[in-house]
């Protein structure tokens, strides 16, 4: 497959600063309880690259445990607050400012994680996203995504069509039966749960949130 080469239409970007900056959103520092679990999971993982990193928190949480992380955002606000957020805990994270669906990224490792990236894409970059994945992973590496939940009123419940037809998309949600569909022909689905323990009034996730573990299928 092709990547997807067309510049970017209404439908692939909205104002990111904007959307960075949206009141209902408070940016903290807490990593995502299902990354916390994963690593300190049996799997050992020492190369990480996260989608939409924001201000930091979860790739910063990854460097405190000792890995090597990529950290990729389209915001310049969010990259520029990371990398001092960053300096202040001593830790050391390769953050970049970069449109990864648009311009790609070298290089494999063992981990991609994902949190609340792939709800904003349109469905015409899906295909683009996850050869992204496959390109980035290690044969068998890990994927990690955290994304609305269909039937939670938390993001717009609509078919892939009906994206097109309006001006502005908060978010899609997804059925995980949606989700299986998507990923299966290319990963071992290991885990798909709602997220646990979020904190009310951040970006941190919430009951609404599928949160999800695939692995490559590719041998290693």
């Amino acid at each position: 497959m092709e990547p997807l080469k067309n510049g970017p239409s209404r439908h692939d970007r909205h104002s990111v600063e904007e959307l960075f900056f949206d009141a209902f959103i408070l940016q903290n520092r807490l990593p995502d309880e299902n990354l916390v679990e994963f690593l300190n999971g049996d799997i050992a993982i020492t190369s990480a690259v996260e989608l939409g990193c924001g201000e930091g928190r979860n790739a910063i949480y990854m460097a405190k445990q000792g890995l090597a992380v990529t950290a990729l955002d389209l915001s310049p606000t969010a990259i520029e607050n990371a990398k001092r957020i960053a300096k202040q805990h001593a830790v050391d994270v390769d953050f970049r400012c970069q449109d990864v669906i648009k311009d790609g990224h070298g290089g494999e490792c063992d981990f991609v994680y994902d949190s609340g990236l792939l709800h904003h894409l349109p469905p015409h970059r899906r295909i683009t996203y996850i050869e992204l994945l496959r390109s980035l992973l290690k044969p068998g590496g890990y994927f990690g995504l955290t994304c609305f939940a269909w039937g939670e009123n938390c993001a717009d419940e609509i078919d892939d069509w009906a994206f097109y037809r309006q001006d502005f998309c908060a978010g899609v949600a997804f059925t995980k039966k949606r989700l299986i569909e998507l990923f299966k022909p290319y990963f071992e689905v290991v885990t798909i749960r709602k997220y646990k323990d979020g904190v009310s009034g951040t970006i941190q996730g919430l009951h609404f949130m599928w949160t999800c573990l695939f692995k490559d299928n590719r041998k290693a």
